[in-house]
């Protein structure tokens, strides 16, 4: 805490956009997939358009990278939030799946902006001792938004449906969330573009991309997001489906399920900093993830309500804490003037893997079971920490020494 007395300004402004983007998400993720089942469109469809939404985050990271460096960050924040607030909007006014489907591309196209902009934004803006804390602090900031978003959404939707029809609450919460997410342009205006910014042309642009995946490192994290990517779609955008529809339970307690779950996003978010500084940020990014996969299996078996917030929150926690550690390590594996262009392949990398995975669940939750896609999950994030655990094997073994000496000292 004693960091943040020092810190620029640009990264209080900066929490504030990514609290009202992790809102609108937190809604779009929740009210989603219940909207189109209310509307009559089965799980296939549902897998559909989350999919669309988390690719259109993927491809739009692209242009989106080169916006940033050529219009600046302010402006390119700004097209952002008006894309969620447009597509927020008008994804539920319309009954049409493809004007439905057009709708979660705009939206996606917003949150790639965001997206895109953090890793490198928080690096630019920081020094190199302070960063971990502030990527942990604004992962923090992330999931209240979605913590918020799932508990304050789950409540209005509860106390609507006294009034109004499911699809009819839904609809006003997204047109609310779409206001709120609009606020964004008080933190942005308010914001600095970095001194002696030398914007790149889009040739210079596209070298800088042929530059970073020329790197086997940086390859191999790819890998890493893609697996994880792949596991996380399969399971994590259908949980509010899975909870509503598997378990017969209100939207009241979904959102206080989901709500609950993003808490442990909060507290892990703040204990890392100092597993990073015990075990080091590689061994903290193994740890927290495989502790974390027992959780995710249990919930796939039938259980009681105690059980499954407990395993909801244990998984959520666990396997995202590390988040702030892996963002820290990808954008120390590149120059300064490369870092719009990792953060947009990880985020191309990370989202097009995850609408991979949206559709595979989306197509097993239909066909086969509503918990069939958990275990194959399971499978695919064992796979990627032992990507993860080889890439930084070196690191580990560096960590293990130091630790021996420094007990080995202690003793003498």
């Amino acid at each position: 805490m004693s960091k943040l007395k020092n810190i620029n300004k640009n990264i209080y402004l900066f929490f504030a956009i990514n609290l009202l983007a992790s809102f609108a998400m937190g809604i779009f993720n929740m009210f989603v997939g219940i909207y189109l089942k209310e509307v009559g469109y089965e799980e296939n469809i549902v897998g559909m358009i989350l999919s669309l939404n988390v690719f259109a985050m993927a491809i739009a990271s692209i242009p989106s990278a080169y916006l940033i460096e050529k219009i600046g960050r302010k402006k390119s924040f700004k097209l952002g939030f008006i894309s969620i607030a447009i597509g927020s909007i008008f994804l539920v006014l319309f009954k049409n799946i493809f004007l439905i489907g057009l709708m979660a591309i705009i939206n996606g196209f917003g949150m790639s902006v965001k997206n895109t902009a953090e890793g490198m934004y928080i690096t630019e803006n920081t020094k190199e001792e302070e960063r971990v804390s502030i990527f942990s602090i604004n992962f923090i900031v992330s999931n209240i938004g979605m913590m918020s978003a799932s508990f304050i959404g789950g409540i209005l939707s509860t106390h609507m449906s006294k009034y109004f029809t499911s699809q009819q609450s839904i609809t006003y919460i997204f047109i609310i969330s779409a206001i709120l997410s609009l606020l964004a342009f008080i933190p942005i205006y308010f914001m600095k573009e970095p001194k002696n910014l030398e914007s790149r042309n889009f040739k210079e642009c596209l070298q800088g991309y042929n530059h970073v995946i020329s790197d086997k490192k940086v390859l191999s994290f790819m890998m890493y997001y893609l697996i994880i990517g792949i596991g996380a779609g399969m399971v994590v955008p259908f949980f509010s489906v899975y909870l509503k529809y598997s378990m017969n339970i209100s939207d009241s307690i979904v959102g206080s399920i989901l709500s609950i779950s993003q808490f442990g996003c909060i507290l892990g978010g703040s204990l890392i900093p100092f597993m990073s500084n015990k075990f080091g940020k590689s061994n903290s990014v193994i740890i927290c993830q495989l502790i974390s996969i027992p959780f995710l299996l249990s919930i796939a078996f039938p259980q009681g309500i105690i059980l499954i917030v407990i395993s909801f929150f244990m998984r959520n926690g666990l396997m995202n804490m590390a988040t702030p550690l892996t963002q820290n390590l990808s954008m120390e594996l590149v120059d300064k003037k490369d870092r719009t262009n990792l953060s947009s392949l990880i985020s191309l990398c990370s989202n097009i893997s995850r609408a991979i995975g949206i559709s595979i669940g989306g197509f097993m939750m239909e066909k086969i079971s509503y918990n069939s896609p958990y275990y194959l999950t399971v499978i695919l994030y064992i796979i990627g920490v032992v990507i993860f655990a080889s890439l930084y094997k070196n690191e580990s073994k560096l960590v293990r020494q130091k630790k021996y000496k420094e007990e080995h000292a202690f003793r003498h």
